[in-house]
């Protein structure tokens, strides 16, 4: 059972505004900001961080990084600030406890409540007038594109060694306590061209090289922490002529890098198999990790200081492994604990994406414990 601290005053327990909170989700979600196109949103944040007497700071990304003094160890908060396509001229419906699109784009949930989350907590806090902790709040761009920004980000900023990401999905007292690495994979195979309806022998159909690999590699569920995908083949430029070349972009993903490196190792040998069966084919093939694994147990702090507060909301915690990686992986390879929460959001990048706004407002009630150092 997750204890709090007996000192707790009456004028510290949560003060989120659902009101408040909903205004903030549908303005916010109202500035289109797919990836590359931030600079609506970050004026609209860094506008009501300064407000709030944070400094603001952008690094040469232009990434957020906003700091506020408090007494005690510092606070790393975060979320990213763009969205996935289609996400332009949003018009959320609310319904009740759930916010929607209307079906045409997606709702921008991801990663707009994890925004307001943050918003609304320190709001909240500050109105009130409570003692907190030196907060620091990571705001990063490109995170869709594959987590670009956290990647760019200057870390000799962050001074914080615990945090908390709000990306995930689901309730608040999902957190994710194990994420893997990833290795992107790419490949470029070149074959011989030639016109498939007068001397289609004289040609190599670098698609078909391409298949041929395909069916050799481990794909899908591996097993319980490593998976594997290609998911984008492109190649060839008309039905009549013999594909000269092909394209293939994938992912290798493992919570444990030696069987990351294992079935790395596979995909270089079925690569190279195939090149020694096709001799007059070119096959360029690129592996490279783009983040690492982490993993941490029950009893880490970062943990217990998220377990107190989700107790003081009547949450218990729900730790959890996950195959997605997310601005965590990176922040736990620079030296900063900062473990991923869900935001209240289902279906992340589609037209169904929903918003549970009880959830929302739950998540910045848990935020504010953190906060103030419950």
């Amino acid at each position: 059972m997750w204890q709090l601290y007996p000192n707790i005053l009456t004028s510290e327990v949560p003060l989120a505004n659902r009101e408040r909170l909903i205004k903030t989700l549908i303005d916010l979600i109202r500035i289109d900001s797919p990836t590359g196109e931030e600079d609506d949103i970050d004026r609209e944040v860094s506008a009501r961080l300064a407000a709030l007497g944070f400094e603001i700071y952008h690094d040469s990304f232009k990434n957020i990084i906003a700091k506020l003094p408090g007494d005690g160890e510092p606070l790393l908060l975060s979320a990213h600030i763009d969205t996935v396509e289609p996400g332009r001229g949003i018009r959320p419906v609310l319904d009740g406890d759930v916010l929607r699109s209307d079906g045409t784009t997606i709702l921008g949930g991801d990663c707009k409540a994890g925004l307001t989350i943050v918003l609304e907590a320190l709001t909240s806090v500050i109105d009130a007038g409570a003692s907190h902790r030196p907060i620091e709040v990571a705001f990063t761009r490109a995170e869709e594109g594959g987590l670009v920004g956290v990647h760019n980000l200057e870390f000799p900023q962050i001074t914080a060694k615990t945090g908390v990401v709000f990306d995930g999905e689901g309730a608040v007292n999902r957190i994710s306590v194990a994420a893997p690495s990833q290795n992107v994979v790419t490949a470029n195979i070149r074959g011989i061209a030639a016109h498939s309806g007068v001397e289609p022998e004289k040609g190599l159909s670098a698609i078909l090289i391409a298949a041929e690999i395909l069916t050799q590699l481990p794909l899908g569920r591996i097993d319980a922490e490593t998976t594997a995908n290609v998911g984008r083949i492109d190649g060839g430029l008309k039905r009549n002529i013999i594909p000269e070349e092909a394209f293939m972009d994938g992912e290798i993903r493992s919570r444990d890098n030696t069987k990351l490196d294992h079935y790395s190792d596979e995909f270089r040998r079925i690569f190279k198999e195939a090149g020694i069966r096709h001799p007059d084919a070119q096959i360029d093939l690129d592996i490279r990790n783009t983040y690492q694994a982490y993993q941490v147990d029950a009893s880490h702090p970062t943990v217990t200081m998220l377990g107190r507060a989700l107790a003081q909301i009547g949450l218990e915690p729900s730790l959890e492994a996950t195959g997605g990686g997310s601005d965590a992986n990176v922040f736990f390879e620079n030296g900063i604990v900062a473990l991923p929460v869900g935001i209240g959001v289902r279906s992340f990048h589609t037209t169904n994406e929903t918003a549970v706004i009880s959830e929302i407002v739950q998540g910045a009630e848990m935020c504010e414990g953190v906060i103030r150092g419950v």
